[in-house]
């Protein structure tokens, strides 16, 4: 379709602008924020064994509707801390009754999911067009998710994550789990002082994760700034929040 053709060309570049500017983590192959591993459906028990289990992501599909925001930042290996990249995806998500999904990608382009239909739009919402590229259980969907890039940060380090705490994060009652700062033993940038950081935040209630970063903080020459990936959950269930209605100005594909 024109849409795939304009839209995938545009967002590879981004990604790849931004992926090689990082350093692979020194625990096993895994780069921060670039999914390699899909973790298991597990059950995390608050106060029990303090160990956090790797799938929590999961669970969001068992929630009936929430809002997300997710971004990643990269920076070079001889960047100051100024010279960084960074994308941001935000949106809503209903499981229940019919899978919908409405998102901001990059402010680039927006995508509009109500079962099997999907639209786009290259102008803020002013006109959109079907896509068939965008449907429910999509490879394309599922990218822009925040659980795409979840699994190889939080799934694949499960064993070094501890809790810190119980602590109210977006609302929600959570335990707040730390990571080891060995976690971050290969993420230094040449000339520029990084401190890894790694903390998530998991409700209470439905087991799943409500907030994450995993990344570094770095300073060089007076400037400071961060660079990894970090994700937020919000408007849990909020049937008014969070509803979606199918677009109007739909322009027909030219053929």
């Amino acid at each position: 379709m024109v849409i795939g053709s304009v839209r995938k060309p545009a967002r590879v570049l981004v990604a790849a602008s931004l992926a090689l500017g990082l350093i692979v983590a020194a625990c096993g192959s895994s780069t921060p924020g670039i999914p390699n591993v899909n973790g298991s459906n597990g059950v995390n028990v608050p106060g029990g064994s303090g160990s956090l289990t790797s799938g929590l992501a999961s669970n969001l599909d068992t929630l009936t509707s929430y809002q997300f925001s997710w971004q990643y930042s990269g920076a070079s290996a001889s960047a100051t801390a100024a010279d960084t990249g960074s994308f941001g995806i935000s949106g809503t998500v209903i499981n229940s009754p019919t899978k919908s999904y409405k998102i901001n990608d990059l402010g680039m382009m927006q995508v509009i999911v109500i079962g099997a239909q999907g639209w786009t739009s290259l102008d803020n919402g002013d006109t959109w067009m079907a896509s068939t590229d965008y449907t429910s259980g999509s490879s394309s969907l599922s990218s822009l998710l925040p659980d795409s890039m979840y699994g190889s940060d939080f799934d694949t380090n499960v064993t070094s994550f501890s809790v810190a705490g119980e602590e109210t994060k977006n609302g929600v009652d959570c335990i707040h789990y730390a990571g080891n700062s060995d976690l971050g033993a290969g993420g230094a940038l040449v000339g520029v002082a990084a401190t890894f950081k790694a903390d998530l935040w998991v409700a209470k209630s439905g087991n799943y994760p409500v907030s994450g970063f995993y990344g570094w903080t770095v300073a060089s020459g007076g400037q400071s700034g961060t660079w990894g990936y970090s994700f937020d959950i919000t408007h849990v269930n909020d049937a008014t929040a969070n509803a979606i209605t199918p677009p109007t100005n739909v322009t027909a594909v030219p053929t």
